[in-house]
């Protein structure tokens, strides 16, 4: 597989409810097959994502938001962020921050937060997380599109 030019960086628990937007909008991206574009949807970020974000020009994470925002935000991250080894899980500024200390250079970073009302274990996603699903393929899309 050749280096890919995105990494897509969906994450969350599929076992309660909305916390699973982040993935479903990864595993639906992911259906899309588009050039250049690796997809992983996990439970947590990890350190050894590192290896994958340093090969990867734009990165982009995908999160569910219990922040009680009713809309799907964008947030440019920055790269200055301080990792802790003491961390079991990464936040995704950490994580470009743990790249860039091990491998010397750390891709272009976006969080897309989808709102999330319901954590419920076993729950579907919720009317809301659902349309923050849609809206984040969009928003994927396009900047993308803006990144090539």
């Amino acid at each position: 597989m050749s280096t890919p030019g995105v990494l897509i960086i969906g994450y969350g628990s599929d076992l309660h409810g909305d916390d699973a937007a982040g993935r479903a909008a990864a595993e639906r991206l992911a259906a899309l097959e588009l050039p250049d574009v690796q997809v992983l949807s996990v439970h947590q970020l990890m350190p050894e994502h590192a290896a994958l974000l340093a090969r990867a020009h734009t990165a982009i994470f995908i999160d569910a938001d219990a922040s009680a925002c009713p809309i799907v935000r964008v947030t440019r991250l920055p790269s200055d962020a301080t990792w802790s080894a003491t961390w079991h899980t990464a936040s995704p500024e950490g994580l470009l921050s743990l790249t860039a200390a091990v491998y010397g250079q750390s891709p272009n970073g976006w969080l897309i937060h989808i709102p999330a009302v319901r954590f419920d274990l076993g729950a579907p996603l919720s009317p809301q997380a659902e349309d923050g699903v849609v809206a984040a393929i969009e928003i994927v899309q396009r900047l993308i599109a803006s990144n090539r």
